[in-house]
């Protein structure tokens, strides 16, 4: 048997790491956060801002290793089809199309034309 496609190479993703996007489903719907991790065979992303989703997890304190409890939030991950990139001209959610370049591919918004340069 053969590896499947996803298994080979990581899907394309319309995001990338430092992207400002905002959450265009769930609970924090209408939120703008930036983008701090992109997990492609996932489909996922870790966001921060005022779009970032925390997972809680309650720790005992444990005087051999000095560590205190209480409570300890990270961030968990959301899928990447329930965001959308934010254009710069237009601060909107804006959907992307890629352009061949002679530096390779280019990110592109379909409303106003902008180019996300890889940076």
């Amino acid at each position: 048997m053969g590896v499947s496609k996803t298994q080979q190479r990581p899907a394309k993703c319309h995001v990338r790491t430092g992207d400002q996007v905002m959450v265009i489903a769930g609970a924090n719907k209408g939120r703008i956060g930036t983008v701090i991790e992109v997990r492609p065979r996932e489909q996922r992303i870790l966001l921060e801002g005022e779009a970032a989703v925390y997972h809680t997890k309650h720790v005992r304190p444990d005087p051999q290793r000095n560590e205190q409890g209480g409570r300890i939030q990270k961030p968990r991950p959301i899928h990447i089809s329930n965001v959308q990139l934010l254009d710069p001209t237009t601060n909107k959610p804006t959907r992307v199309r890629r352009e061949r370049t002679d530096k390779g591919a280019v990110r592109v918004a379909k409303g106003s034309g902008h180019r996300f340069e890889a940076q």
